[in-house]
């Protein structure tokens, strides 16, 4: 009997639980209450659209933040363009005076009278005696008046070192000259020029000579003839470089 018992409520059970979850599917939701005239702010019911309040006062500076760190230094840049040069200043205003300077040394004594000896001497007309000092037509230097301008000779009025030099144009009429420097008589230094008939050519020669006091120089006509005009292609020249004893 027991068992029996138990089956029918066991069959019992089973017809009452389809009809206990349908039930539960047709009972409606609690009815949510209507909050909308109390309940306002940030704290209103969820599905209500909130109201924003005023805004507030501002508030009070914030502490100051600590130094930052100084950066790297940057990279060198190129150097610009170099500017055009600029206008001249004006001048300064002139300076005061400056002090007198130290007495400087007693120099060297100049030349003496005596030792100042130089002459040149020029031939403005043509010259063509034969073994016969040449005679020059004007002279342009002499200092002391050394050079005799009607003989063309030098006398040293000093014994000393001389030194002298001597140029001379052919005359196209002859085909060479010979022009001596003489010293007392003596044949010295010697100058030749040598061109065709028709042709002139320029030949010079130099010496220097250790004179005692009245020693003559002078210049020799050897072969031919020189040529003179006013540009003075044919000179002799000679000065005192020191005086020895």
């Amino acid at each position: 009997m027991a068992s029996m018992g138990l089956s029918i409520f066991c069959l019992l059970a089973l017809f009452a639980l389809p009809f206990c979850l349908c039930q539960d599917e047709q009972t409606e939701p609690p009815h949510q209450p209507d909050c909308s005239s109390c309940c306002r702010g940030d704290f209103g019911y969820r599905y209500q659209q909130p109201i924003t309040g005023p805004p507030g006062l501002p508030g009070p500076p914030g502490i100051p933040g600590n130094h930052g760190n100084n950066g790297n230094n940057g990279a060198t840049g190129k150097d610009g363009t170099k500017g055009e040069k600029g206008d001249k200043g004006d001048m300064g205003p002139r300076g005061e005076r400056g002090h007198i300077g130290v007495k400087g040394e007693k120099g060297f004594p100049g030349v003496p009278t005596e030792l100042q000896v130089a002459f040149m001497a020029s031939m403005a007309t043509h010259f063509s005696n034969v073994n016969s000092g040449i005679i020059f037509s004007s002279v342009e230097t002499n200092i002391g008046n050394f050079f005799d301008v009607m003989t063309g000779r030098f006398t040293a009025p000093i014994t000393g070192v001389y030194f002298f030099t001597f140029s001379m144009l052919k005359h196209e009429e002859v085909e060479d000259v010979y022009v001596y420097l003489m010293h007392n008589g003596n044949t010295i230094v010697s100058m030749y020029s040598y061109e065709t008939r028709g042709k002139q050519d320029t030949s010079s020669n130099n010496a220097v000579l250790k004179l005692s006091k009245d020693d003559e120089v002078w210049l020799r006509m050897g072969t031919g003839a020189l040529h003179g005009d006013h540009q003075r292609y044919c000179t002799f020249c000679g000065f005192l470089l020191f005086e020895t004893k």
